[in-house]
């Protein structure tokens, strides 16, 4: 059975589900790996997916795959309007972004679905490696297979980058709670900066409802000292300012997760080999968020995977066809992270960078899109650093 599989997608989150289904629905015969025994636990994500108006004006260069668009709302917990971001010491600035936290739960084994549905196999609780170009595999199913096109989705600590030759990159190490009984605003999705309690990034709020909401924090282990992860996410439930609205909730449960911080690797497509979502860097650097690009990103392999079996399309034309859809917002994602480094190192600094900016341009800056913005932060960023 495994040898006559042409497509191989090595890990079954937002990318590799989509990959698949993108190959399978032209024609290829692909099967879809899943190292986890249950797809889409433990969630190791917020789950904030903005409504796909918001999505169009993200990536204005993208088209949005159906499952961007059109979520069953079986998969969506709830709908914000608003999205909230606090300096230091505690100003707020707003804007209207309308955005969904989907149930990462029932969203992933939605998209895996839709996979399985279009033709191709699924084999959870199965581990991947590669061995002179051969997939090995073991678990609940165990072989090799030599596919004629592998796609890496497979996360920030991928087999298949390691094997195209990058190196580690930069990563951002989140903790997250689910909380009940916080007095939360039910309309906005907030973010925090915190030097203090969230070392370069920062701490959110995103309800799920009038008083329960996912509650973390994503830092850069750059940024630490002697600090752990746990004692900063109780640090801003008990004592930060935020404390007034989460000091009393309780905690249900615990996620945990990496996210990529400094864009794509060298190398996203090798041979035959292509890299999707976090195994790619797919995540915009100034938000964390990489659902809608991992499912871009993933529709793209999996059409020139399928291009490349059925008409021999030169499989290259991945890299290229990410920059065109969105390849300019990671980058200017990234250069724009680097410029707030700085800032981020003083709660002073960042409070100052903060009170420069418009809640507009706040908002072109979160999605990294509008040049003058990109000038507008180097330039404060550099009167910082004087």
């Amino acid at each position: 059975m495994l040898d006559n599989f042409q497509v191989a997608v090595i890990g079954a989150g937002p990318a590799g589900s989509t990959a698949a289904e993108a190959a399978a629905a032209r024609g290829a015969s692909v099967v879809l790996i899943e190292r986890k025994s249950e797809i889409g636990t433990p969630v190791q994500c917020g789950g904030f997916l903005p409504e796909a108006r918001e999505l169009a004006s993200l990536m204005p260069h993208a088209r949005l795959p159906e499952t961007l668009q059109d979520i069953p709302e079986r998969c969506i917990l709830h709908r914000t309007r608003l999205q909230r971001v606090f300096s230091p010491y505690g100003k707020a600035k707003e804007f209207p972004v309308a955005g969904r936290v989907v149930d990462r739960r029932a969203f992933d084994r939605w998209l895996a679905t839709r996979a399985a549905r279009a033709g191709a196999t699924v084999l959870p609780a199965t581990r991947a490696g590669i061995d002179e170009g051969a997939l090995q595999l073991h678990g609940r199913f165990s072989g090799s297979l030599k596919p004629q096109v592998i796609i890496g989705a497979d996360g920030p600590n991928s087999v298949v980058s390691k094997t195209m030759g990058n190196k580690g990159s930069e990563w951002g190490v989140c903790l997250e709670y689910e909380m009940v009984e916080v007095d939360i605003d039910p309309d906005a999705a907030e973010m925090y900066f915190s030097a203090r309690y969230a070392p370069g990034g920062y701490a959110w709020i995103i309800p799920l409802g009038k008083n329960t909401a996912n509650v973390g924090i994503g830092v850069r282990p750059s940024y630490l000292k002697d600090q752990k992860l746990p004692d900063l996410l109780e640090g801003f439930i008990r004592e930060h300012f935020a404390s007034a609205k989460l000091g009393r909730g309780q905690v249900l449960a615990v996620m945990r997760g990496l996210v990529p911080a400094g864009g794509s690797p060298p190398a996203i497509q090798k041979e035959n080999m292509l890299l999707a979502g976090d195994a790619a860097g797919h995540v915009m650097a100034t938000s964390g968020g990489g659902i809608p690009l991992a499912i871009v990103a993933g529709r793209i392999a999996g059409e020139v995977a399928a291009g490349h079996i059925k008409y021999n399309e030169a499989l290259r034309d991945y890299s290229s066809r990410i920059r065109e859809e969105f390849g300019r917002e990671l980058t200017r994602s990234v250069q724009i992270r680097k410029m707030v480094d700085m800032a981020m190192k003083s709660d002073r600094l960042m409070d100052t960078l903060l009170a420069a900016l418009s809640a507009d341009q706040m908002k072109s800056i979160m999605r990294a899109q509008i040049p003058a913005a990109l000038g507008l932060v180097r330039e404060l960023s550099d009167d910082q650093h004087r």
